[in-house]
C-alpha cells in the first residue's frame, strides 16, 4: 500500500506539473500581450519602467528588455540568451520559464517566471489530498474511539448489573443512557423481564418460607408434646422424635438456602478467623471418631460478604466430609494463584462423586445411590452452592487425591 500511494503521488505530482505550466505558459503571455500593448501606446519608457520595479521587488514575474544583440537595458534575468523568440526554459541556479518577442525598434522583450513556483503549487496539489484524507482518518478513528469508549462504558455498566443480579440481586435493573437509542429500547425490555423475573422467584421464595414456618412451628410443638409424653413414661415411638428431628432439619436447611438465594450482606469478612474458628468447633468430633483432622490456614484472608452464611457453608462442608469419609479431613485456605480472592478447599477420603453427578448434586434433595444409607436430606451441597453464588465464588466438585469428594471454592 505504501508503494502504491509512493507512485500515485509521484504520477500525480508529474500531472500537475505539466497542468500548471501550461498555465504559466498562459501568464507569460498574458503579461507578454499585456507590455506590447504599454509598448505601442507609451513607448519604450513603459517596458523600462516595468522591468526596474520587477528586479526591485523580485516578483514572481521578471521583465528584461534587451537590443537585438543582447545588450540589457532594463532588468535582470541569469541565463537569458542574447535574444529570445518564443518559449523557452533558462537553466540556472533556479531555473525558469521565459517568453521572448521581438519588438518594433529592434528590443527584445523577456518575461520570465521562476518554476521552483510551479514546483511547490504540484506539490501542495499532490500532498493536499492525501493529508486532508490523513486528517479525516484521524478525526474518523477519534471518533470511533470514542464512540466505542462510550459502548465500552455502558457495556460495563450493563455487565456489572448482570454480575450482581446473576449473585442473587434480583432488584438490579440495567442502566439506561438516556438516549433513547436502540441499546435502552433493548435494556428496557430486559428490565421489564427482570421485574417480571423478580416477582415470580419472590414468590417462589415466599412460598418456600411460608411452608417452612408454617409447618415448623407445629412439629416443634408435637416434638415437645413428645418429649413431655416421654418423660412421664407415656407410650413414644421410638422413631418419633428423630423423624421429627429430620424434618425439622429439613426446613431449618431449606429456610437457610432461600436466604441465601435471597443475596448475602457485603461486609469485610476476615476468612481466616472464620475457618480456625469453625475447624475448632469441629476438631473435638473429628477426633473423637479417630480421624485426623488437617488444617492449613494462611493467615490475612479477607473476602466481602456474610460471616454466617460462610460459616455455615464451611459447616456443611465438615459435616459431609464427616459423614461419607472415614479417614482425615483436609481444610485448606490459601491466595489464589490464578484468583483474585482466597481459595477454600474441604477434601475427604470418601466415595467421592462420580464426574456426571457433580452437577446433580447441586440440587435440591439430591442424594447419590451409595449415600441413601446414611443420613440426610440432600441439602448440604445444595446450601454450599447458594453461598458459593452469593458470595460470587466459583464452586468445583473434584476427586481428592485419596479417591474421596474434594470441594474448592475461589473467591
Amino acid at each position: 500500500m505504501l508503494l502504491l500511494a509512493f507512485f500515485g503521488a509521484a504520477w500525480g505530482r508529474s500531472r500537475a506539473e505539466a497542468a500548471l505550466s501550461e498555465q504559466l505558459d498562459l501568464i507569460l503571455r498574458a503579461e507578454a500581450e499585456g507590455l506590447i500593448r504599454d509598448y505601442q501606446q507609451f513607448g519604450a519608457t513603459a517596458l523600462l519602467d516595468a522591468a526596474r520595479l520587477s528586479a526591485r521587488r523580485e516578483a514572481l514575474l521578471r521583465v528584461l528588455v534587451q537590443t537585438a544583440d543582447g545588450t540589457p537595458l532594463a532588468g535582470t534575468l541569469p541565463g537569458a540568451p542574447a535574444s529570445l523568440l518564443g518559449y523557452a526554459t533558462l537553466a540556472g541556479a533556479e531555473p525558469e520559464r521565459a517568453l521572448g518577442a521581438m519588438l518594433p525598434g529592434g528590443v527584445n522583450l523577456i518575461v520570465a517566471a521562476r518554476l521552483s513556483a510551479v514546483r511547490d503549487a504540484a506539490r501542495a496539489l499532490v500532498w493536499a489530498p492525501l493529508l486532508a484524507a490523513a486528517g479525516a482518518g484521524g478525526v474518523a478513528l477519534l471518533l470511533g474511539f470514542v464512540a466505542a469508549w462510550a459502548l465500552e462504558r455502558r457495556l460495563a455498566h450493563v455487565s456489572d448489573a448482570a454480575a450482581d443480579i446473576s449473585a442473587g440481586d434480583l432488584t438490579r435493573r440495567l442502566p439506561l443512557a438516556g438516549s433513547g437509542d436502540e441499546f435502552d429500547r433493548l435494556v428496557g425490555t430486559v428490565n421489564v423481564m427482570l421485574a417480571r423475573l423478580e416477582t415470580s422467584v419472590a414468590a417462589q421464595r415466599q412460598v418456600t418460607e411460608d411452608i417452612a414456618h408454617d409447618l415448623r412451628r407445629p412439629l416443634q410443638r408435637l416434638r415437645q408434646a413428645l418429649e413431655a409424653a416421654q418423660e412421664r413414661g407415656g407410650p413414644v415411638p421410638e422413631q418419633a422424635l428423630p423423624a421429627l428431628d429430620s424434618v425439622l432439619h429439613t426446613f431449618a436447611a431449606l429456610l437457610r438456602i432461600a436466604r441465601a438465594e435471597a443475596g448475602a450482606e457485603r461486609l469485610p469478612v476476615d476468612l481466616s478467623a472464620l475457618v480456625v474458628t469453625v475447624a475448632e468447633a469441629f476438631a473435638p468430633v473429628v477426633e473423637e471418631a479417630g480421624r485426623p483432622f488437617l488444617l492449613s490456614v494462611t493467615p490475612g484472608q479477607h473476602v466481602t460478604g456474610d460471616a454466617a452464611l460462610l460459616q455455615r457453608m464451611l459447616a456443611n462442608l465438615l459435616d459431609n466430609a464427616l459423614t461419607h469419609g472415614a479417614g482425615p479431613v483436609r481444610v485448606l485456605l490459601e491466595p489464589g494463584l490464578l484468583e483474585a480472592g482466597p481459595v477454600l478447599t474441604v477434601e475427604d477420603d470418601g466415595p467421592g462423586i462420580p464426574l456426571a453427578d457433580r452437577e446433580a448434586v447441586l440440587r435440591r434433595f439430591s442424594r447419590l445411590d451409595q449415600s441413601r444409607a446414611t443420613p440426610g436430606t440432600g441439602l448440604g451441597l445444595a446450601l454450599v452452592a447458594a453461598a458459593a453464588q452469593a458470595h460470587r465464588a466459583r464452586l468445583t466438585l473434584g476427586a481428592s487425591s485419596a479417591g474421596g469428594l474434594s470441594v474448592r471454592i475461589a473467591f
